[in-house]
Parts: structure tokens; sequence; C-alpha cells
């Protein structure tokens, strides 16, 4: 299986697999990414075929065709309108035409498997395990911080050996490292020294040197730095930079290589199916999600691009009762004896998955009439919700 995805300019697609020679890409040339479009109200008498013949003109869209799926969990199979895309890039732009395209008011369609990254949907569509077949190589770039700034390099450590001198000098010893190591993974303290060392190589009029596998591209910019804000924190979001044939770990971009390393992004990339380059920059939310997602996929159901259904109004009476939430108590400071710690192992995760505490199965219609819930009345229906097959595997790998 690949372990890594490259999507080129002209649509095509290179499917990199590990092989004791070093990898191989596989061609593909007829990858069109799928969107799906539903009436929001299952209910409302809307004709999809209206907004068929709109998207059939449209010079991205490969091919339409009305298929049968879930919509949600709560929601019976029924028609639902599938777009086939020329390319990636095309999916969001074409998603937010869904409800302009049309002759209905605005709020009457939703849009489904929209949102996804590339890599992880490419897996998903094509039922790919990204899981390597052997252990990855890999090859560490680092620069120290002093010269993270600079727009030519002075000194760089190259597979743990730092290396001094012009940047042919450098570049030199970095062509040399690649050609000995054959590395499948990039790990880099900081992905601009990917479009720097290319650069350099343009300056130094060094033609031959390529961080790729690929001889037709040099790397790819996938997203551009920013900022963002959460909760109640300002961050800085790294550029992010793709090289064909080669995933990029960027230390400075990551949470779970630098907690696990290399084995604990395995052990992800088995269970979230997104590749170890995608899977290196998530968050454990985006790979939580992402393995939320491949349950709803295997159980044919589709993923809303934005959240509709939201919580039930209640009255005051019952949001005290429900979300009383948790209280810590203030210790008084000083010396203490005889204390004693309880710790429950993924306590949570472990609620959910006893009690069954999944959207799906909450408030079910099947069993509206008992009380499961102490002082709420909620239900919990009795088929295992899908948020426990989720979890339940995580919680005993865990143990």
């Amino acid at each position: 299986m690949p372990f890594t995805i490259d999507f080129l300019n002209d649509g095509r697609v290179l499917e990199w697999e590990t092989t004791a020679d070093g990898a191989v890409a596989t061609e593909r040339d007829n990858y069109t990414p799928r969107f799906y479009v539903a009436p929001r109200d299952p209910d409302a008498d809307i004709d999809l075929t209206a907004l068929q013949s709109v998207y059939d003109q449209h010079p991205d869209v490969v091919v339409t065709e009305m298929v049968s799926r879930w919509p949600g969990f709560r929601r019976d199979e029924e028609p639902v309108l599938a777009v086939d895309v020329a390319h990636t890039d095309r999916i969001i732009a074409l998603a937010q035409q869904a409800r302009r395209l049309s002759d209905y008011p605005v709020g009457d369609f939703t849009c489904f498997n929209v949102d996804f990254s590339r890599e992880f949907r490419y897996c998903l569509e094509n039922d790919i395990d990204p899981m390597p077949a052997s252990e990855p190589s890999t090859l560490r770039l680092s620069v120290p911080v002093t010269e993270t700034s600079n727009d030519i390099y002075g000194e760089q450590s190259v597979a743990g050996d730092t290396v001094t001198g012009t940047p042919t000098e450098i570049l030199t010893t970095v062509q040399a490292a690649l050609e000995s190591y054959d590395p499948d993974v990039l790990v880099c303290s900081t992905s601009e020294i990917v479009p720097t060392l290319h650069e350099m190589a343009t300056d130094a009029s060094v033609d031959d040197f390529s961080l790729s596998r690929w001889p037709d591209m040099d790397y790819q910019q996938l997203a551009s730095r920013s900022t963002y804000s959460s909760y109640g924190r300002v961050g800085h979001s790294p550029a992010r930079y793709n090289v064909p044939g080669r995933a990029i770990i960027d230390e400075s971009n990551t949470f779970f290589y630098g907690e696990t390393n290399l084995d604990g992004v395995l052990d992800l990339v088995s269970r979230s199916k997104k590749p170890i380059q995608e899977l290196a920059w998530a968050s454990i939310g985006n790979v939580l999600a992402a393995i939320q997602i491949c349950e709803a996929h295997n159980c044919g159901v589709l993923v809303p691009w934005n959240s509709w259904r939201h919580e039930y109004f209640k009255q005051m009476g019952t949001l005290h009762d429900a979300d009383r939430g948790g209280f810590i108590f203030a210790p008084e400071v000083g010396l203490h004896e005889n204390v004693h710690e309880f710790d429950f192992s993924s306590l949570y995760p472990n609620i959910i998955c006893t009690r069954n505490v999944s959207p799906d199965a909450i408030r079910c219609d099947c069993h509206s009439d008992r009380e499961d819930v102490p002082e709420l009345g909620y239900s919990i229906c009795d088929d295992r919700g899908y948020l426990v097959d989720v979890l339940q595997p995580i919680i005993d790998a865990r143990d």
C-alpha cells in the first residue's frame, strides 16, 4: 500500500510504495474525487435533477449520478447527488455553488464529504491503507535557530553531522545524503528548509539538486504560514510543503512525532488512514475525527460539511441537571500525610463505551418511553453506537 500520495498539477496521482530497493511510484490518471449533495430536510419536496443538469455543464465536473446513501445516522437511506470532480482543489468551490446554482432558496441543500484533506480523501475513496509495507527510511535535516531567518544557510545538520561552508558545499552534502539514505521520510527541524535549499540551488546554479524523487517536480507548497486563536491563546502555524516521493515531518509543527517518535505516528496511521505526512501535522482532534469518518464511511454514512443538527432547546432546569460539569477543591496549603490518589484510566472514553453514549444512540426513537439517564429522562438505545466502535479499540490498545 502507498505510504504517501502526490497530486500533480496535470491531474495525475502518484502512489508511492516502499520496497526492498527503495520506493516505487504508480501513476494514476483517472482519479476523480467525489462529494455529495442532498436536501437539508429529508421530507422536503426537492428535485435534485435540476441541480444535476447544471453541474453536468460545469467544466470542472467529470460526471454526476444519483446514488443511495445515508446522510446521517438518524436518517434513512435516500437518493443523493454524487458529483465527481476533475481535481481535489475544485471540490470546495463547487460545493459552495450547490445552493446558488439551483432555483431553490438558500439553505435547502447541504453538502457531504467536502473538507477532507487530500491524501486522506484519496485513501478513503479508494479503500487504501497508507501503512508502509516496511519500516520507512528517514533522514533528518536541521538548521540552528540562528539560521532560520536567513535566505542562505551557512550551517546545517545532515543526518546528525554538522556541515558548514558555501551553499554549494552544503547542497552537495545534502544531495549525497539523499543518495545514500534514499529516505522515505524527511524529518526537518523546520519546513522552511525545503524551499530554502531549492532557492540556494537556483542562486548557486546547482542544477541537479532536488529533494524530490520525481524528476518533473521539486516541491509544492500546500499551505501558507498563518496565525490562529485557540482557547484564548494565539498560535503560529508554519507553512507546509510537499516533496514528491517523500513524506515530510516538520518538527516545529508536529505533536505526535515529538511525543511518540515514528512508531507512534505509524500506529495512528493504521488507525486513522491518514498518511504519514498528514498525520504528523494533525492534532488529536483531527485524528479522532478521521477515525470517526472512517467508521461512518464503513457504515455507508456521509459526513456533513457543516453541522446543521444543533442541540435541542431545553428548560433551564434541564440544563442545570445535565451540564453540571466538575469541581476542583483547592487543598489547604501545607504538608499533608496519608494522601491517596484514585486514577481512572481513560475516564470519559470509558464512560462513553460502557454507557453507549453516542449521538446516534441518545434519545433514540425506538426507546422513547424509557428513562435510562437519571434525572434527565433520556433514553439510550440498546444498539451499539458508532462512537463506541471508534473509541473502544483505542482504549484497549492503551490498556
